[in-house]
């Protein structure tokens, strides 16, 4: 495996600790700093929103920089402002240091993605991001676990203390094993109008809406998985991994849907989604019992899954399509993707505030049911082109 594609790993796996350390200790972190659990999971959205509204602009702004500096740059942020939330006294400076730090955590995924697939031949490219955007899965498998585990046994700033630590191994790592390859991207690269061709804003769209729907209850995953288990505490943890199983297993599928047509391989993840979102709602409507275990793992590992796996077939259109603009391309997905995730907590905080967590899944499968249809507005390739190699 290519030794370069997996330093660049690093990043994604500092932001995916960054985004989540704290979603299995929501309720300790709730009664620490007198706020609801449900104004509590808005400190992903907060920092998701921020990710999504800034990230395409700093993109913009910056697309004349050296790749691996403005990774560097970004990943040093992403460290300092966990280290801030891990000593604030209040919920308004977390609020705070994740909306200011989210704006340029924002580019970790495009940029490692872009100096990826600048490292391999194209017909190479869905694996090389697949590889890079495993570091993000990784975060999921261990990373998260043990940050719930050890905010569970030394209290939730623990969490962010990880998070900043993981930060600062990117950032060893990134500067002594990422090439300088490559020359700064040229005007074209640095244009919306040129990332937003053939059916890429139909793609944008489709991540919008099928993350969204996928966080409604991935941003409560901890009250939900108690909910359906009765588990608490580090157990959480230990039942977390299954997200990171369903990531890197995602991943892997993803790399491989992408050389089928695209509408088909869009189906296939956005259904099983759809079918997800609502099983959590039915384990926590109904009594499982020696079932309850398994069947929330399950599910888990599917639903993780299935969004991770859009993520390779969209990157590795935008790649084709947008050519020199692929690093705006990639960040306008990487927004979507973040505003999903936190238009996504705020839909699961109003499903929980005017109803129950109980309906968290189904308000998230009728939102990927609508990502479904924007799936089938895709057109169809010619069949000489139907198959991406």
């Amino acid at each position: 495996m290519n030794a370069k594609l997996l330093a660049l790993a690093f990043g994604p796996l500092a932001f995916g600790l960054s985004g989540f350390a704290f979603v299995g200790l929501i309720d300790p972190m709730a009664a620490d700093l007198n706020e609801s659990v449900a104004v509590i999971g808005q400190l992903q959205a907060a920092f998701f929103i921020a990710c999504g509204i800034g990230g395409p602009f700093v993109a913009r702004a910056t697309g004349g920089f050296d790749r691996k500096r403005l990774l560097l740059w970004v990943i040093a942020g992403m460290a300092a402002m966990n280290a801030v939330s891990a000593i604030a006294n209040s919920f308004e400076a977390i609020v705070f240091a994740r909306l200011v730090g989210g704006v340029f955590a924002a580019l970790t995924l495009p940029v490692a993605s872009t100096i990826a697939v600048g490292l391999v031949d194209e017909a190479k490219r869905p694996k090389a991001i697949a590889i890079v955007l495993g570091g993000y899965t990784v975060a999921f498998l261990l990373g998260i676990p043990v940050a719930t585990a050890l905010g569970d046994w030394l209290g939730w700033r623990a969490a962010f203390w990880l998070a900043s630590v993981s930060g600062m191994v990117a950032l060893g790592i990134t500067l002594l094993a990422v090439p300088s390859e490559g020359s700064a991207p040229s005007a074209i690269s640095a244009s919306f109008k040129a990332a937003l061709v053939e059916q890429n804003p139909k793609l944008l769209l489709i991540s919008l809406i099928g993350f969204t729907a996928t966080f409604t209850t991935v941003s409560f995953i901890g009250p939900i998985i108690t909910a359906v288990t009765s588990l608490e505490g580090a157990a959480i943890g230990a039942v977390q991994i299954s997200t990171g199983v369903g990531s890197l297993l995602g991943l892997s599928a993803g790399a491989y849907l992408a050389r089928f047509p695209l509408r088909y391989s869009l189906e296939v993840s956005m259904t099983v989604a759809a079918i997800t979102q609502a099983a959590f709602s039915l384990g926590m409507f109904n009594d499982l019992g020696v079932l309850a275990i398994p069947s929330v793992i399950a599910i888990i590992i599917f639903g993780s899954g299935a969004m991770f796996a859009t993520n390779p077939i969209v990157q590795t259109e935008l790649a084709r399509s947008s050519g020199p603009a692929a690093t705006i391309a990639f960040a306008l997905n990487s927004s979507m993707i973040y505003l999903g995730q936190g238009l996504g907590a705020v839909c699961g905080g109003l499903v929980i505030a005017f109803g129950s967590l109980s309906w968290t899944g189904f308000a998230g499968a009728v939102l990927a049911v609508f990502a479904t249809m924007a799936v089938a507005s895709i057109k169809r390739r010619p069949q000489g082109q139907s198959v991406r190699s």
